[in-house]
């Protein structure tokens, strides 16, 4: 199968292979094409140092020069070219004290993760599979290069990596790999968060979510929550979860929907940032609690919950309590025509404010405040109300 390579990355590999060097795609763009998927990202492993590559190239960045790679620029796009190398020891689990540059590309391939991500393709060269990365991604097989152990030790993240390709493939991962994470699950607990949390996110929004079944099953998920206790049942999760949109906050929420701890610790633990923690707590908070009651009730709650987060809630009610979806559409009706008529259910969309009441002669404070609550409580149950003249009328009482 050859593989339609964009003009900028044939560009990068014609001028590497023009000075004498040899080129290759490799890892996650080879993968995603031979299965038919649009890469993200173009990713070139070269036998050029990294000073002999930047003198070929007009604009570079020195993105990680001390494993041996810089980002060319070419028109605004952004593209890896990184030297072969191979890997020193690994004394933290996460990356390797020093990296050896190599002329050879597959020493290249022999340090990756995966098979599938050990391939290497060049238009004139064809692919480089020494580790039949090609006949896995046929046999849809998750399966590491050389020994798992071994993998797993080096980078304890891959162990989550693991099982968020799982997730992003359906693939289904090798008996002796799950094995080897089922006995360095607690190596999980070394990995910087903020790598766990983009691992987590990417598994929660990806095409099979139900994949987060082996963080049970291999022991990764206390470890994954930071140490914290997971007291839901996985059987019901993993249908929820399947029935979600890939939205991440959403389907994070129902994930942790029945944790036994606070979920808001937990977000900040995992360095999520503050606006996804609280959208994924207001989710956690308000699935259990009643729908709002009519009209009035619902404007409350729009109020404080911007619209695409309430139409999210409802969803999420929807898919946890299926024998309540009748009285979920009625609420989205609501709430359409609510938005249709533009009705207020805000103080900045009071026909008054501030500066009207004061001029009316209202005292500013506290009784200015108490004034325009009540003026918005009226107006969210008599919606024809909100006019100057009527608003000031009844402030002026």
């Amino acid at each position: 199968m050859k593989i339609n390579l964009p003009d900028h990355v044939q560009l990068i590999i014609d001028t590497l292979e023009g000075a004498g060097h040899e080129a290759f795609t490799v890892g996650g763009c080879v993968r995603d094409a031979l299965r038919g998927m649009a890469p993200k990202d173009w990713d070139i492993a070269t036998s050029a140092t990294p000073p002999q590559a930047k003198a070929l190239f007009e604009r570079t960045v020195d993105t990680g020069i001390k494993h041996g790679t810089i980002t060319v620029l070419l028109d605004k796009q952004h593209y890896e070219v990184t030297t072969y190398r191979i890997d020193g020891e690994y004394f933290d689990g996460r990356r390797p004290e020093t990296v050896a540059f190599v002329s050879n590309i597959e020493e290249d391939l022999s340090r990756r993760d995966f098979t599938m991500n050990a391939i290497a393709y060049n238009p004139a060269r064809g692919y480089v599979d020494p580790f039949g990365g090609q006949g896995d991604i046929v046999g849809r097989r998750i399966r590491c290069v050389g020994q798992p152990a071994l993998r797993f030790t080096e980078d304890a993240l891959r162990m989550l990596r693991a099982v968020r390709f799982c997730g992003a493939t359906g693939f289904e991962i090798c008996g002796d790999v799950l094995d080897a994470i089922a006995e360095r699950a607690q190596n999980l607990q070394y990995v910087s968060p903020e790598r766990v949390r983009e691992e987590l996110g990417k598994l929660m929004t990806s095409a099979n979510p139900g994949a987060v079944r082996f963080l049970q099953s291999t022991g990764l998920l206390p470890y994954a929550l930071r140490g914290k206790a997971f007291g839901g049942d996985m059987a019901q999760v993993i249908p929820w979860l399947e029935s979600c949109p890939p939205h991440e906050a959403m389907r994070m929420a129902l994930f942790l929907y029945w944790v036994t701890l606070d979920c808001e610790s937990l977000l900040r633990d995992l360095r999520f940032d503050n606006k996804s923690i609280k959208e994924i707590c207001l989710y956690v908070k308000m699935l259990p609690q009643p729908m709002p009651a009519g009209r009035y009730g619902i404007k409350q709650t729009l109020r404080y919950v911007p619209r695409d987060v309430f139409e999210n809630l409802l969803t999420l009610k929807a898919i946890v309590m299926p024998n309540i979806a009748e009285n979920i559409a009625v609420v989205r009706e609501i709430v359409a025509d609510i938005y249709a008529k533009g009705e207020c259910f805000t103080l900045g969309d009071l026909a008054v404010n501030g500066a009207d009441l004061a001029a009316a002669g209202v005292p500013k404070g506290k009784q200015m405040g108490d004034v325009l609550e009540g003026l918005l409580d009226m107006v969210m149950q008599y919606p024809e109300m909100n006019t100057k003249t009527a608003l000031l009328e009844w402030a002026t009482r």
